[in-house]
């Protein structure tokens, strides 16, 4: 077994190696039961672009932050930009409820919109 003490030399190395590999798999463990411990799912968090590209239909960029302004959206700020959790937009998408800073519980169902000829419906 390689120790990590001694120089490396060309007869070394295919223990130094394996060793590696072995501390790799080791800490891939540690990582992989502190994540099922906690239990929680990672929160994915997505910018206005990638909202556009995520959301079927691709919006327009002015069109997300007109949900926004009207609380139509669930977002979060962080500083001056806004942020999405992917959570809850799944569950928007799905027309389920969300609540808005100011605890206004919003309902808003998603639906197909007929395109329309000269600006009318």
């Amino acid at each position: 077994m390689y120790q990590s003490n001694e120089p490396l030399s060309f007869d070394s190395l295919p223990n130094a190696v394996s060793q590696l590999i072995k501390d790799v798999g080791e800490m891939k463990t540690m990582l992989q039961s502190i994540a099922d411990r906690d239990g929680q799912p990672q929160k994915q968090w997505m910018s206005v672009d990638d909202l556009i590209i995520y959301l079927p239909g691709k919006p327009a960029r002015q069109t997300i932050y007109s949900w926004v302004w009207k609380k139509a959206i669930p977002y979060h700020k962080a500083g001056a930009k806004l942020q999405f959790l992917k959570s809850e937009i799944d569950a928007w998408i799905l027309g389920e409820d969300f609540t808005v800073d100011d605890d206004e519980t919003v309902r808003i169902p998603l639906k197909a919109r007929k395109a329309t000829k000269g600006g009318r419906p």
